[in-house]
């Protein structure tokens, strides 16, 4: 599941909607069936959800043998495959949950004076839809969410576990394609939820245990600081600060224009140490490899009279492909590399949009670029880590009352690091289009 949004009453102020979800989910004519099933005494219970169904085409190149980091799409292909090995191919059907996937939120809410109340939120997730027929097999459920929030005229003061801050931005413009459809599958073999187009251009802010401060809007400005549980695994064990994520957003309406600006970094700093050693009595201190993981991201969307421009770049150390400080495999984690300097990475992304009435016709794309270190570029590395990923799209989405019905494509293509001590080498290359539709109902 991705960010759940939260479902408003009539005293829920606009500066806890959630970012991801402004851009399309609060548009005119959404489909959305707010579902109130308590209010009294200043107390009041909701729910809201999604449930969903896709058909997805996989059509394109076979994962290839080599031992590489990031951008993988693993089609579980072995050596004894009946396939052409100078140019494997795969095409594959899967039924996915989607990008937002299914799932279901539950929301209390207290009002406590005029001007004061608290908001809270506990999301859950279905990890994927599947066609076991063993009804007694394990399902993945996955608690996202569980935060609460003291809305007053001074801010709001949020905690709990929650959707990051740093990626909201580029999550914005990735949902006016993908709030109903699938785009990328993450793992093209599993009915899991999706990645939509995050890993190309735009980033997955994850979720975090977190802190945060949402200033009042003044003039169209509003101010958000966060310090997070930070990100350590695999050989970096160790952080002395908690992170700090930042925003700063503009949201303002010039008679038919609507114009939003979201600037956002991250700061995590951690490390590593190696053992001590003793020989002959004579005792040899440890070593503390510290590191600064940052970024920095930049987002503008403007709409007006049906139609919706989005788009932005971001830049950053240690960041990864999908979400910060990437480490899915910790044994070829792509942030760093196996001496455990960070990787820089780059991206952008953008999406146009127009709504006619209940239709909505999206195209954008995307790109990823990862700069290789020096032990990527010397005869001393262990795999071959990503170096460029890009997407194009096109999706289409009607909505019927709660029911949103979902058409797309998407070309995915991935490039990995050559070697440059070897010229003559081929590039390690992917190209994969994903095909499908859906229906998904909302409330």
């Amino acid at each position: 599941m991705r960010r759940l949004r939260s479902l408003t009453l009539s005293f829920t102020p606009a500066a806890l909607l959630v970012p991801v979800f402004v851009a399309v989910a609060l548009s005119p004519g959404r489909a959305k069936a707010d579902l109130t099933i308590f209010d009294s005494d200043g107390w009041s219970f909701h729910t809201t959800g999604l449930v969903a169904a896709h058909y997805q085409l996989v059509m394109g190149d076979a994962d290839s043998n080599a031992t590489i980091a990031g951008g993988r799409i693993n089609d579980e292909g072995s050596v004894t495959d009946v396939r052409d090995p100078t140019h494997p191919t795969t095409t594959l059907s899967n039924i996915r949950s989607g990008f937002i996937g299914t799932q279901i939120g539950f929301g209390v809410n207290r009002q406590i004076s005029p001007n004061v109340h608290i908001e809270s939120m506990l999301a859950i997730s279905m990890e994927g839809i599947n066609s076991n027929r063993g009804q007694n097999l394990q399902k993945d459920v996955d608690y996202r969410e569980g935060w609460a929030a003291i809305v007053t005229p001074y801010g709001t003061l949020k905690f709990g576990r929650m959707f990051g801050v740093f990626g909201e931005g580029s999550a914005e413009v990735m949902m006016m394609a993908y709030q109903y459809g699938v785009g990328h599958p993450c793992i093209v073999s599993s009915a899991t939820i999706s990645c939509g187009s995050s890993g190309a251009g735009p980033l997955y802010a994850g979720f975090d245990s977190a802190i945060r401060y949402i200033s009042p809007r003044f003039a169209g400005f509003q101010f958000t600081l966060s310090v997070a549980d930070p990100v350590v695994g695999g050989t970096v064990k160790m952080s002395p600060f908690p992170r700090v994520d930042t925003e700063l957003n503009f949201d303002k309406t010039f008679g038919p224009l609507h114009l939003r600006l979201i600037g956002q970094t991250i700061f995590d700093r951690i490390e590593a140490t190696t053992m001590g050693t003793v020989v002959n009595n004579a005792v040899t201190l440890g070593t503390l490899k510290v590191d600064n993981v940052w970024g920095a991201m930049g987002t503008g969307i403007v709409s007006m009279a049906g139609l919706t421009l989005g788009g932005g770049a971001w830049a950053g150390s240690g960041i990864g492909e999908r979400v910060p400080f990437e480490q899915d495999d910790p044994t070829q984690p792509l942030s760093l590399d196996n001496s455990g300097q960070l990787r820089k990475f780059r991206g952008f992304y953008g999406n146009a949009q127009y709504q006619l009435a209940n239709n909505s016709l999206t195209v954008g794309g995307g790109e990823l670029f990862v700069q290789p270190t020096a032990l990527d570029d010397s005869m001393m590395r262990t795999n071959l880590e990503l170096t460029d990923q890009f997407e194009y799209h096109v999706t289409y989405h009607y909505k019927w009352d709660a029911i949103v019905f979902n058409l797309e494509f998407m070309h995915w293509h991935t490039d990995w690091h050559v070697d440059p001590t070897m010229p003559d080498m081929v590039p390690l290359k992917q190209d994969l289009n994903f095909m499908g539709g859906g229906v998904n109902y909302v409330w």
